[in-house]
């Protein structure tokens, strides 16, 4: 799901933070071209993710626009059903 891939995601940056904390001080250099790679890699993964998640949240709002619309259609209908019972109801009555 997402949010174990977040959560494995931010381990692995929470690594690299280590990393590169023991590496600054013990004085060794950090390959940051490899590391703005895999950054990069990880930056364009989790923006594709996210647009494709806006997408299928848009296609959702949709649907839940569609079904408020068709509700208050329906709660319409009911209340005029409703309303057409009691008045026969009340001609029933009125002819016993």
């Amino acid at each position: 799901s997402v949010a174990v891939a977040l959560t494995v995601l931010g381990d692995g940056f929470a690594n690299q933070t280590e990393v590169r904390a023991d590496q600054a001080a013990s004085g060794t250099s950090v390959n940051n071209g490899a590391s703005k790679s895999v950054e990069s890699f990880k930056y364009d993964a989790l923006r594709g993710e996210n647009a494709d998640l806006r997408n299928v949240n848009a296609k959702y709002l949709e649907k839940i626009n569609a079904e408020e619309e068709k509700n208050k259609k329906l709660e319409a209908t009911n209340k005029e059903l409703n309303e057409n019972y009691y008045k026969l109801q009340d001609g029933i009555d009125a002819l016993e």
